[in-house]
């Protein structure tokens, strides 16, 4: 039997009550004619598009194939003297083992982090654009463009010459943008679009101030043209509201500011037995214990605060670059023997054992203190969950939770 997209959703993160939310989330964007979500008219689809433009983002990237030159070949074992260089293709040298534990820290969870709070954030951005309609703050022509239905051109500072720019290609813009459509001349058969607002979603709790500057560059880019969906608008097709940008502030565009909450994840763990050893099991993921509010800050500027915390965010993401490790894993063993003792495992087990067997081996390679921590947080969280391993600055161990310890905070 099929399984729904919600459970679907919950197996690649393991958070069943955070996958109904994404799915309730989802849905409320799609059933809304007035929001445009990208390509896809089912919730699974517009999760796999999510979920395949971050994989498609870590592929690219330039450090991308030393994430997976590291679970197939691994980094040199721990008493093998420094390696400052390697061939490119196999085994990392220290320094390419220092850039795959920043890609993963840095840019992997993030990614997949910042896709996550996209989802969920939908249901409380639609519901604010109806209490716009309500209120007047916007006609009811104003349609919400999201995600990846928003292209926005990057700017291009010229080589040798400081302070002159230009337009570059179109690149992920805002996270979504308010936008009606205007008849530009009754003889013309093309419209205008007008962009009444902008709203940025953070995986974060950060300051105000800090994301509203990220909105500002956001409206500034509005200048290189925008581009909807499958439909480009030039610059001289783009209309403001009244004073719009010809003081360069946008000072009469809405702003949207969307953040996780700052609720714990709780701590308690107990530990079962299993066929190969033990292991620690910790509550059920449980919906938030606080509900998605939504504030009228100022003049034009609103904040929604998800009922999902940053830690709830963080931990998905973490399960979901596990997950990744797994399909690479699936790519690699697919086709290639098991290293030795690991006969047992599936292609996908092998994945995930390897990274954190690589994980424990740059530890103790010729790295930087700080990449050392962060090669300490991945490894701890994977090999002892994210409740457990994201406060511990040391390498765990089985014998840090002993059996008899039923419980332990």
């Amino acid at each position: 039997m099929k399984r729904s997209s919600a459970k679907e959703i919950g197996s690649i993160f393991g958070n069943q009550p955070l996958a109904s939310a994404i799915h309730r989330s989802v849905s409320t964007g799609l059933r809304s004619p007035s929001v445009h979500l990208g390509r896809g008219n089912t919730v699974w689809q517009i999760f796999k598009q999510s979920l395949d433009a971050a994989i498609r983002d870590i592929e690219k990237h330039p450090r991308g194939d030393l994430f997976r030159r590291l679970i197939e070949y691994g980094s040199h074992n721990p008493d093998e003297p420094q390696s400052l260089t390697s061939d490119g293709k196999t085994t990392l040298s220290d320094p390419e083992c220092s850039s795959c534990v920043e890609f993963i820290h840095s840019h992997m969870i993030n990614r997949f982090k910042g896709e996550i709070a996209e989802l969920l954030a939908m249901e409380p951005c639609v519901k604010l654009l109806q209490q716009f309609y309500k209120n007047g703050q916007t006609p009811s022509g104003v349609h919400l463009y999201f995600g990846n239905a928003v292209k926005q051109r990057r700017r291009i500072r010229m080589r040798g010459d400081e302070g002159n720019e230009r337009w570059g290609n179109f690149t992920k813009g805002a996270d979504g943008l308010l936008v009606e459509k205007v008849p530009i001349e009754a003889k013309k058969p093309r419209d205008a679009v007008k962009i009444h607002g902008v709203v940025e979603i953070k995986s974060m709790a950060l300051p105000n101030r800090r994301v509203i500057g990220q909105i500002d560059k956001h409206i500034q880019r509005l200048g290189g043209g925008v581009k909807l969906g499958e439909m480009e608008w030039p610059v001289n097709k783009i209309q403001f509201p009244s004073s719009g940008l010809s003081k360069g502030n946008g000072s009469n565009m809405i702003r949207v500011i969307v953040v996780p909450s700052t609720e714990k994840l709780s701590r308690e763990w107990h530990s079962v037995k299993k066929d190969r050893g033990r292991e620690i099991v910790f509550s059920e993921p449980s919906e938030p214990s606080v509900e998605t509010r939504t504030e009228h800050l100022e003049h034009n500027l609103w904040k929604i605060t998800l009922a999902w915390s940053q830690e709830a965010l963080d931990q998905a993401a973490y399960e979901m670059t596990f997950w990744y490790m797994s399909q690479v894993g699936l790519r690699v063993y697919a086709n290639k023997r098991p290293p030795k003792g690991w006969e047992y495992m599936t292609p996908e087990e092998a994945g995930r054992n390897s990274i954190k067997m690589m994980l424990y081996f740059i530890n103790l390679r010729y790295i930087s203190k700080r990449e050392a921590k962060i090669a300490t947080k991945l490894y701890n969280v994977y090999c002892f969950g994210y409740p457990l391993g994201i406060d511990s600055d040391e390498l765990l161990w089985p014998e840090d939770f002993p059996e008899e310890d039923k419980k332990g905070q």
